[in-house]
């Protein structure tokens, strides 16, 4: 269906280190191997399971060998055992909802979905923890009972689970005030590729913990190392983005070093399970807000979005959304009650402060400086919050369903620019779009700069695909330099983008990433072709002529 990839160096032009990799092991002993470690009832190596298995929510394909079923940490050591003693790669996975390409891989399939017991929740430190596999859904619908919730909150909530949401440090709708994953990520305990089992927390590097944990995993102090010698190429790398999904948080490290603190369970969050498995995750959760209020904007001038959202911003929301006019017209504005000259919406909920106050700001002052298609729609019962929220829920759906042989398929979906920039940015994806011959899909979370953009196009006929291409690459450029933004807020880079995490961070900072996966995964067992590779985006795609985009 696509071009064969040339093959490339995973660091650009430098020739690629190759690892020496053992004799091809046949199926019969791979079978043999991990029933032997989980039960045969935890095994399946099927034509049909491994299609299943060969496809997330990306447009990727990549058929895996074998899905072993993990149910306990036990299960997990024991599926690293063959994976060391076969040479065969292992690629965790939850409920396969990663839109970057992430959750499949080319050895051992590792479904991590019976692994989801709640261990235990301390009220008092406002601490849960629990195993992988359990849904985002379920775990809010325990902790809403005590009154309190994990806060990030994608829009796949009700099919996502925590194992994935640490791995690609998700956040969600109310990331503008309650930021992503990582940022309610106590401490994680992590089997890595050598089965050596690790509780990652903040420790300080003068402390006793530290030297023992060191002396457990010598490459720690390698990674620490090599990280303060690069400090300066770190720091300076740093984009003026408010959260991002591109690799390791060494940013994150660096400040945290300059502390005095080695922050351990940073370092895998967001590493799309490149540097070990993840067995247990302690999570810092909040109190359910006692009240809310939610906004709806029609705005007859695109222009002014980016004003008003300014204004809001002052007053503390917690989710601003937006839907640009074309897409307003994809979704149907007779369908939806969207008047007829709006050119823009904006979702906007508050949880805490004033609110009173807040809503004689927003129905009085704050309206009488923009045009409004009609006067904004406060709304704080329930009901009525759900069906205003319903509008910006039903985007994606609607456009990834829209009927004909253009599709819209996620691989310029997730970009994030600075905050200020965005409304400038919106505007110009909408006529990058039009430039290559096609129309788009752009939403996404206003409060923290990070779109949504879906172009349809048809990648199984030569020429979209071509104009797929060309409008990928002027993408990335300009994502990358004219607005000095990122490929992925809050998706991963997965197998889509990682040809591009050089360019995100600078070649010495990629390296230092790449340097600190050979530390901690010195064979290359872990998720190969995510995160580092010079493949092009479009090499592991397949099979889109009976697929849907997701």
């Amino acid at each position: 269906m696509f071009p064969t990839p040339r093959r490339r160096s995973e660091n650009g032009n430098k020739a690629a280190v190759m690892r020496p990799r053992m004799p091809f092991v046949d199926d019969a002993t791979l079978r043999r191997a991990l029933e032997a470690g989980l039960g045969a009832d935890k095994v399946r190596m099927d034509e049909d399971i491994r299609h299943a298995y060969s496809t997330d929510a990306s447009p990727c394909v990549v058929v895996p060998r074998a899905v072993a079923f993990a149910e306990s940490e036990a299960d997990v050591l024991a599926v690293l055992r063959s994976c060391r003693e076969l040479d065969v790669p292992l690629t965790a996975r939850a409920s396969g909802t990663s839109l970057s390409g992430a959750a499949i891989g080319p050895g051992i399939v590792l479904d991590t979905t019976r692994f989801r017991r709640i261990l235990d929740f301390d009220r008092d430190r406002g601490i849960v923890r629990v195993e992988p596999g359990i849904l985002l859904s379920e775990l809010n619908a325990y902790l809403a009972e005590r009154g309190v919730r994990f806060a990030p909150d994608p829009g796949s909530q009700d099919l996502c689970r925590i194992g994935g949401m640490v791995g690609h440090n998700a956040s969600g709708y109310r990331s503008v005030k309650y930021g992503q994953t990582k940022d309610h990520v106590v401490g994680l305990r992590v089997l890595l590729a050598d089965g050596t089992a690790l509780d990652a927390r903040d420790l300080p590097v003068d402390g006793p913990e530290w030297k023992e944990t060191v002396g457990k995993v010598p490459a720690l102090d390698q990674i620490r190392r090599d990280i303060v010698d690069h400090r300066a190429s770190i720091l300076a790398s740093r984009r003026a983005i408010r959260k991002h999904s591109c690799g390791y948080h060494l940013d994150s490290i660096v400040e945290a070093l300059d502390r005095g603190m080695f922050p351990l369970a940073s370092l895998f969050v967001g590493s799309e399970g490149t540097l070990g498995v993840i067995t247990q995750v302690a999570l810092r959760v909040l109190p359910i807000p006692a009240r809310r209020i939610t906004v709806l904007w029609f705005l007859d001038h695109f222009r002014e979005i980016g004003p008003l959202a300014a204004e809001l911003f002052a007053l503390g929301p917690s989710a601003i959304e937006s839907i640009d006019g074309n897409s307003l017209d994809l979704l149907g504005r007779g369908a939806h009650d969207i008047p007829r000259t709006a050119e823009a919406m904006l979702l906007v909920e508050f949880d805490g402060g004033d609110l009173d106050a807040i809503v004689r700001e927003i129905v009085g002052p704050l309206s009488s400086r923009y045009a409004l298609s009609r006067p904004a729609d406060v709304a704080e019962g329930a009901d009525r919050q759900a069906a205003l929220w319903k509008l910006r829920r039903s985007v994606f759906p609607t456009i990834v369903q829209r009927p004909g042989p253009r599709k819209a398929w996620g691989f310029v979906e997730d970009p994030i620019v600075p905050r200020e920039r965005m409304p400038e940015f919106i505007e110009f994806l909408g006529d990058l779009a039009r430039r290559h011959g096609t129309q788009a899909g752009i939403y996404g979370h206003v409060g923290d700069g990070n779109t949504h953009y879906r172009p349809f196009f048809d990648p199984t006929d030569p020429g979209d695909f071509e104009r797929m291409q060309a409008l990928r690459r002027e993408f990335d450029d300009a994502v990358l330099d004219r607005f000095r933004g990122a490929p992925s807020g809050e998706h991963g880079i997965g197998r889509l983008r990682a040809e591009t995490l050089p360019r995100v961070w600078g070649q010495a900072v990629y390296d230092v990433m790449r340097r600190t996966k050979d530390a901690l995964d010195p064979r290359g067992l872990l998720n190969p072709g995510v995160l580092f590779s010079s493949e092009p985006w479009w090499a592991s795609w397949g099979g889109l002529d009976s697929r849907m985009p997701m």
